[in-house]
């Protein structure tokens, strides 16, 4: 099995820090986060399939927490969504997963 490099958009996580500050800037990603999990969570619940909504919901979380690999893969999931295909919801979670660790290493030692 191919090993994927998942990638952080750095220059938007610093954009977020400047927009926000540094106080809330855990705030504020703790919150993207749960709400990412939560939209996974709840995908992985779902029998039918889900909505483009919740792709497309999912692709802006990301795009915010500069998740560069996961929006794109919620872009394709949300035109499949749109197209009445099947959307590969045990490789998101898996992308998602991986874009965590990835972004755990940019915060500070004390967030973790």
């Amino acid at each position: 099995m191919k090993t994927e490099f998942v990638v952080i958009d750095l220059e938007r996580l610093e954009e977020l820090r400047q927009e926000i500050g540094e106080e809330d800037f855990l705030e504020v990603a703790e919150m993207f986060l749960d709400e990412m999990a939560d939209s996974l969570a709840a995908l992985q619940a779902t029998t039918g399939g889900a909505g483009p909504d919740v792709f497309h919901g999912l692709r802006g979380s990301a795009l915010n927490l500069g998740f560069t690999d996961f929006a794109t893969a919620c872009t394709e999931a949300e035109k499949r969504a749109l197209d009445g295909q099947p959307v590969d919801a045990v490789h998101l979670d898996w992308l998602y997963r991986e874009s965590v660790k990835a972004f755990q290493t940019e915060l500070p030692a004390d967030a973790a």
